[in-house]
């Protein structure tokens, strides 16, 4: 059992640095993707919280609706005025348990990177993000844009349907959401794919949110 603690106490430390240098190395390897042909007349937002990057996209009036996606009903305080809807797919139990970073426990923690959990999408109504240090400002073309729309289109499996787990807020919900979190496939890819549907250059694999804030900062 002695020996059984050792090995796990240099395993788990080194797995974790396997994973974070084939994140780094892949994250150098361009994906690839739709080329940006058309003028980009489509903006919106990434937004960084430090973990996770969400997309922030306009709430209506530039090709779609969203109000009419996640209606009002939905919400617990008023979003009638807001501007931009953000969007992050993730582990239900997790955000569900992880209302704050300090509620962070290894239970949900690992049953999202072990496939144990389903996966949702978190919406949440606000203002217009321009000028805030932690977004980057994102734009593509026509073309792009509809190629966006039917990446979350997919990912709501072609019906939002609202989820249980209660809002950090008055101005935010969960939708389920196809897919599992895992590993290899995190909130931040989920991103990333969504960011390379619409033309933007990506890396082949980016789990890290300072990953596809650095690219975007290249692009």
């Amino acid at each position: 059992m002695r020996r059984l603690a050792k090995w796990l106490l240099f395993a788990f430390p080194a797995l974790g640095l396997l994973y974070f240098l084939a994140a780094m190395l892949l994250g150098l390897v361009p994906g690839s993707g739709r080329t940006i042909a058309g003028p980009r007349d489509y903006h919106f937002y990434a937004c960084d919280n430090g973990v996770h990057v969400d997309l922030v996209l306009p709430a209506a009036g530039v090709g779609r609706d969203w109000f009419g996606y996640f209606p009002p009903r939905d919400f617990a305080g008023d979003i009638s005025a807001a501007s931009y809807v953000a969007m992050g797919w993730g582990a239900r139990a997790f955000y569900a348990a992880t209302r704050e970073w300090g509620d962070i426990r290894p239970g949900p923690v690992l049953r999202a990177l072990f496939w144990r959990d389903s996966s949702v999408l978190h919406v949440s109504y606000g203002g217009d993000p321009e000028g805030a240090p932690n977004c980057r400002a994102v734009a593509t073309d026509t073309a792009g844009r509809d190629a966006l729309f039917a990446f979350i289109d997919a990912t709501l499996e072609g019906r939002p349907r609202r989820e249980t787990v209660p809002g950090y807020g008055p101005h935010d919900a969960f939708y389920a959401a196809a897919g599992r979190y895992s590993l290899f496939r995190t909130c931040n890819i989920w991103t990333m794919e969504a960011l390379r549907a619409t033309g933007v250059k990506m890396a082949l694999w980016t789990p890290f949110s300072f990953q596809i804030m650095g690219l975007l900062g290249a692009d």
